[in-house]
């Protein structure tokens, strides 16, 4: 497994630990990645649940069904650490000027 994004073909994009089988592209505690509005009129990215009311938190896609599959940004994948308590967050070191 590994936490990867794939883009589905109703449109949504996901994130979540990523397992491929010959039934097709098993995804775990998934998110949406969600484009969102800030108060400056600009525009950001925002995980929120896939299926929230769903008891499962694994889902099986039939390959046919994924458009691609792409790793995350650092940020995202940090976001995604964050909310749903897996893995590892990544930071870089700041520099800084003495």
């Amino acid at each position: 497994m590994s936490i990867s994004c794939i883009k589905i073909s109703t449109g949504e994009d996901l994130i979540g630990d990523i397992t491929h089988t010959e039934q097709g592209v098993t995804i775990e505690s998934p998110l949406m990645i969600v484009v969102v509005p800030n108060q400056q009129g600009q525009y950001g990215v925002g995980l929120a649940p896939y299926m929230i009311f769903s008891a499962q938190k694994a889902f099986t896609f039939k390959n046919e069904n994924v458009l691609m599959e792409f790793e995350p940004a650092d940020e995202l994948r940090n976001d995604y650490n964050r909310i749903t308590g897996k893995g590892i967050i990544v930071t870089k070191p700041k520099i800084e000027l003495v």
